[in-house]
């Protein structure tokens, strides 16, 4: 079924049944999913290492340092309207190997006017800038491409090897990412962008194989969709 959640605590107040109110999509079972919000982020982490420790008790002497990692990723992806947060971390020759994957919601405006702004695949398509591939294997890079998600339909990605700057901190760091925009379907103007990143740049092809078949899952969720399962 994957994991689901609504836009707003509220998603369902005047909501008709063609409306989205959530998303879902559906991670490695491995991950660790928590809270977003930034009252209970910390507990939810501490809360899903306790339990993954508990379900296996080999990983008890690196709980501490399960913990440490995806609060550090918390707080590096951490944005407005990020309504989903999934992480990898697992240890590999006592290492934490970490990837994350955020789904976030936001309206497209121009920025000169501040009025709406068209979805359409061919706007968003204009506004991604490629680059292209440097003599290094680890310089950045980026690849701008339609693709069609099976239950979402059209879509604008970006994916290649970026400098992603540190929420607020003047650092940046290189990783391997792919971002994913959906456009709402209808006349909504919002668009989903499912970024899904690894500092594990010697993984570059076999990270995003794995987020292409994440990002994959992804799918709104209708009022009519909640009511059917009620």
């Amino acid at each position: 079924m994957g994991s689901e959640r609504l836009l707003a605590e509220d998603s369902f107040v005047g909501a008709l049944p063609a409306d989205v109110i959530g998303i879902n999509i559906q991670v490695p079972s491995t991950w660790y999913e928590f809270d977003v919000r930034p009252a209970t982020v910390k507990l939810s982490i501490r809360d899903v290492v306790a339990e993954r420790v508990k379900e296996k008790p080999e990983l008890a002497e690196y709980q501490a340092d399960l913990v440490r990692t995806l609060k550090k990723v918390a707080r590096e992806s951490r944005k407005n309207n990020v309504v989903y947060s999934g992480s990898m971390c697992e240890i590999v020759d006592n290492e934490p190997m970490v990837a994350s994957l955020v789904v976030s919601v936001t309206e497209a405006l121009n920025e000169t006017t501040g009025e709406t702004a068209p979805t359409s695949l061919g706007t968003l398509m204009g506004v991604l800038t490629p680059i292209a591939p440097g003599r290094r294997p680890t310089d950045t890079w980026r690849r701008v491409q339609p693709v069609d998600l099976p239950e979402a339909g059209q879509a604008v990605r970006t994916e290649g090897i970026e400098d992603i700057e540190i929420l607020d901190d003047n650092r940046s760091y290189r990783a391997v990412m792919m971002q994913t925009f959906v456009p709402f379907p209808g006349s909504n103007p919002k668009v989903a962008v499912i970024s899904a990143s690894t500092p594990q740049l010697a993984l570059v092809e076999p990270m995003l194989q794995l987020f292409d078949v994440i990002t994959g899952t992804f799918r709104f969720v209708h009022r009519a969709d909640l009511d059917t399962e009620n």
